[in-house]
């Protein structure tokens, strides 16, 4: 009965907010007022090799907390991600995301995001931890989302994309 009284907001609501929101599902969430410079560090160099791999691919982008538009109640900011298309349509589902997570977003990033990236069909998520410098990758398989990769020191590559990317988690740690 409780949920009756929660406020569903949509994206009209969140375009006048001031400051840094989610919405999903309709429900508001507040992001961190900043990222730490290491959260920051960490999601520049992600961004950096996914552009720097996309070079030879010009339909395809590699941004950085750019706002992701899945429905009018669901409208989120992931850390990284490749979309391909118009590079200003928020519309388009990003084919891979890497949330860099913190104290404060673990569990919307393993638990929320996760189940709402794999119902959104996005084709790989990357759940990345700088404390403990290991990402973990899942890929869309058959409407799930399965480990295909703990990283450390690795070199993730994928070529099933629109465009084929490479990220050398060795430096992401540097």
């Amino acid at each position: 009965m409780a949920l009756a009284y929660i406020e569903h907001y949509t994206y009209e609501d969140y375009k006048k907010w001031e400051g840094d929101w989610e919405l999903i599902g309709g429900v508001a969430y507040a992001m961190s007022p900043f990222a730490l410079p290491s959260h920051q560090r960490v999601a520049v160099k992600i961004v950096r090799q996914l552009d720097e791999s996309l070079d030879e691919c010009k339909k395809c982008y590699a941004l950085m907390e750019s706002e992701v538009k899945f429905s009018e109640d669901t409208i989120v900011r992931p850390d990284v991600f490749m979309k391909c298309g118009e590079i200003d349509d928020i519309t388009i589902t990003p084919e891979i995301v890497f949330e860099v997570v913190s104290k404060g977003s673990i569990k919307r990033d393993e638990l929320l995001k996760f189940e709402l990236y794999k119902q959104e069909g996005i084709k790989y998520y990357g759940i990345v931890y700088p404390e403990e410098k290991r990402a973990k990758i899942y890929k869309l398989i058959n409407g799930e989302y399965i480990k295909v990769a703990d990283l450390r020191d690795e070199i993730l590559e994928i070529e099933d994309l629109s465009c084929k990317i490479k990220v050398d988690f060795k430096k992401v740690w540097l």
